[in-house]
């Protein structure tokens, strides 16, 4: 008898202590999807310099969202953003990839993940961007970009051989004038249809600027 009683005595012990210890795992894992989705909004890339050098850093941040009735499909598509940052720009680049410039630089999602790299030059894989079902996002410091003084930007989808499904209606209204600002937001409307289904339709693109010293 003494021995049931001493075994029920650890069962209940071991039932406490694997309850509490999920409770915990619990908690932890909410904590951690909270602060993957409050950094995934606007996160300021790792500064390779340290920071504290008293200049600025411009985030820009460019959100794409297409269809309600689609999904990020990179299976059977891709997703640009291309940016034109001469000096001696005066429009945005156009919507047919053939059209395209050497010193563009852009953005792509693809199967493998966000890649970043100037026209006619290697594509580099990076954590530039995340992905989600109906929009996909991109945090990019400026100083990567050289700096530019203004931004002028198209956003298009693709099929897998890169012929153009949709594009911004005005990709005009995307433009950043003055990269020097504090602040600046622009949205830019598509259509919200395309030849490549809702999955390819663009129906808005929000970019952001922010600047923190």
């Amino acid at each position: 008898m003494l021995f049931n009683h001493i075994n029920n005595k650890n069962k209940k012990a071991v039932k406490t202590f694997k309850k509490t210890m999920f409770l915990k795992d619990l908690m932890l894992i909410l904590f951690l999807i909270t602060a993957l989705l409050i950094s995934g909004c606007a996160r300021w890339p790792d500064d390779d310099d340290g920071g504290g050098d008293g200049e600025k850093q411009k985030l820009l941040l460019i959100r794409v969202d297409i269809n309600e009735t689609g999904k990020i499909n990179t299976e059977l598509g891709k997703y640009y953003i291309v940016l034109d940052i001469g000096e001696d720009a005066t429009q945005p680049p156009s919507r047919d990839i053939e059209e395209w410039e050497k010193g563009y630089h852009y953005i792509r999602l693809d199967k493998f993940g966000f890649c970043m790299g100037e026209w006619g030059k290697f594509c580099q894989y990076t954590s530039v961007g995340n992905r989600f079902e109906g929009y996909f996002q991109i945090n990019l410091d400026l100083k990567s970009l050289g700096d530019p003084k203004k931004i002028y930007m198209n956003v298009i989808t693709t099929d897998n051989n890169d012929k153009t499904y949709d594009s911004v209606d005005n990709p005009a209204d995307l433009t950043i004038g003055d990269t020097g600002l504090e602040s600046y937001s622009r949205i830019g409307q598509g259509s919200g249809s395309s030849i490549g289904g809702p999955d390819f339709a663009i129906n808005k693109v929000t970019v952001n600027l922010y600047t923190k010293s």
